[in-house]
């Protein structure tokens, strides 16, 4: 993949230190931690809206920050188009005005203004002014406007924040079409772990100002210091599946890895009318809800029961987590109790068990 972002940089701020090094590549990465850790400074620095106390800052082969070589590009030379939290829309402007008021004049932009509006779907809102639309009509217009203005790539801070639970699940599906369609890389940094995992797989966790870990949110929860940060959030199991097969029936649908034999059934209206074979769905669900296991189990309804075995096993607070290769990796939140009384160790067969209905799918 292409290398989009590299940034190795230093700010002091009070008590406060960012001291961060990462290369990101293109697609769409979450910037996960605790408030007060760095994330947005990270975003404002890539930005240009503050200046590193040293190291470099490369966006897309170009170097926009260099304290050695005291190059340190203004916000509008950088070509980053930045949403921010409280999305900074002009009140006294039309929606197209402010779409249009990003675009630099005598540059022949990549992104068309008529594929924005159809993207984003904001044709019916161009002529009203920003108070007369929703809090999810606001974002997908500031989204848009970021990306007329040229931009090589995406800064998002907590695009999530101001919007509710419904808005939140409108808006991700816009972000990974524009992803897809138009090739633009995307950093968005957010607190909230779920909405992260609900739109990309690859995480960047920030802690102390330092960066812990960059990788496949699959990949880092098989280190258990990762999880430590990430907990507080809510943790979730993510899997890339798609449509496999309809089980009539059963009244059900088959979800199915597209690397491995790892399957779900879910319901049909779990799926938004996106009952197609080949269909890509992005599924979650939490690893308290679901349960380990020695044997399958008859006369139950639990449809999911997916045998694996445990690779890994550590305990915290009363709680074991223990980590199932079941064709993907499955992290299982159960009692310690239950983990004794069950004689569970690594290397033991054991059979994963949830309900459809535990299932979150995007």
């Amino acid at each position: 993949m292409n290398k989009i972002l590299k940034f190795d940089i230093k700010l002091q701020r009070k008590e406060f230190l960012l001291d961060v090094q990462a290369t990101i590549s293109s697609g769409i990465t979450g910037v996960y931690g605790p408030s007060g850790h760095g994330k947005t400074s990270l975003l404002n620095s890539v930005a240009g809206l503050i200046k590193p106390d040293s190291g470099c800052i490369t966006i897309c082969d170009e170097k926009v920050f260099d304290s050695k070589k005291k190059i340190n590009l203004p916000v509008q030379k950088r070509n980053v188009g930045y949403v921010f939290q409280d999305i900074r829309l002009f009140p006294h402007l039309t929606i197209e005005k402010n779409l249009k008021y990003g675009i630099k004049k005598g540059v022949a932009a990549e992104i068309d203004f008529k594929g924005v509006v159809d993207i984003l779907q904001v044709e019916h809102l161009l002529a009203k002014k920003p108070s007369e639309c929703s809090g999810g009509e606001k974002q997908r217009i500031a989204i848009g406007r970021a990306l007329l203005s040229g931009a090589r790539i995406l800064l998002m801070d907590e695009p999530f924040s101001a919007v509710d639970v419904n808005l939140r699940n409108n808006i991700i599906p816009f972000l990974k079409a524009i992803n897809l369609r138009f090739k633009i890389p995307m950093l968005v940094v957010s607190h909230d772990l779920p909405d992260l995992l609900s739109l990309t797989s690859d995480l960047l966790l920030l802690k102390d100002g330092k960066v812990k870990a960059l990788g496949r949110f699959q990949d880092l929860i098989l280190d258990e210091t990762n999880l430590e940060i990430m907990k507080g959030a809510g943790l979730y199991n993510v899997f890339d599946l798609c449509v496999f097969e309809t089980l009539p029936s059963r009244g059900m649908v088959l979800l199915r890895s597209k690397t491995s034999d790892f399957q779900v059934q879910v319901l049909p209206q779990m799926l938004n009318g996106e009952v197609k074979k080949g269909v890509p769905v992005k599924v979650l669900i939490r690893p308290e809800d679901i349960s380990i296991a020695l044997y399958p189990i008859d006369h139950i309804s639990l449809r999911n029961q997916l045998k694996g075995t445990i690779e890994k096993i550590f305990s915290r607070n009363g709680l074991s987590f223990c980590l199932v290769e079941a064709g993907e990796k499955v992290l299982v939140e159960i009692t310690e109790a239950s983990r004794k009384n069950m004689q569970l160790e690594v290397g033991k067969t054991v059979y994963c068990l949830f309900k459809s209905a535990a299932l979150k799918i995007f």
